[in-house]
């Protein structure tokens, strides 16, 4: 298959046109009550849809909990009250009453230790390793 040495792709001009100069009355959107019903009607009823069916959702819900609870009833099962556990013992093991005029800082059900303010410092750095940073 041989090409033509004369063979070239073509092309036409297209030329356009500048816009025309519009009056600013003619850009205006149109206000009318009719746009804006006809512009919200489809998220209107969208929005009608989903609320029909969260209160479906919800009713449905409150049958199963009726149910569940006729259920319960019928094998008598009782829902009992989830037990409070604390980290702190228990008030009728407490032998002796402490006062103090500090309230101490308590982590875990132990006081933390008081700890004086200083210069934070690793202790496996000497003093070589400093004078390098």
């Amino acid at each position: 298959m041989q090409t033509r040495p004369d063979s070239f792709p073509s092309w036409r001009d297209h030329t356009v046109e500048p816009l025309r100069d519009t009056n600013p009355s003619e850009l205006l959107e149109n206000l009318d009550d009719n746009v804006f019903s006809k512009r919200h009607a489809k998220l209107e009823l969208d929005e009608k849809r989903r609320k029909r069916w969260d209160i479906q959702r919800i009713r449905e819900q409150r049958i199963l909990q009726r149910l569940q609870l006729r259920m319960y009833k019928k094998k008598g099962i009782q829902e009992s009250e989830p037990e409070v556990t604390s980290f702190f013992p228990e008030s009728d093991d407490v032998e002796s009453l402490l006062i103090n005029p500090y309230l101490p800082v308590v982590a875990f059900g132990r006081p933390l230790p008081k700890l004086t303010p200083q210069n934070f410092e690793l202790p496996w750095l000497d003093e070589r390793s400093r004078c390098r940073l």
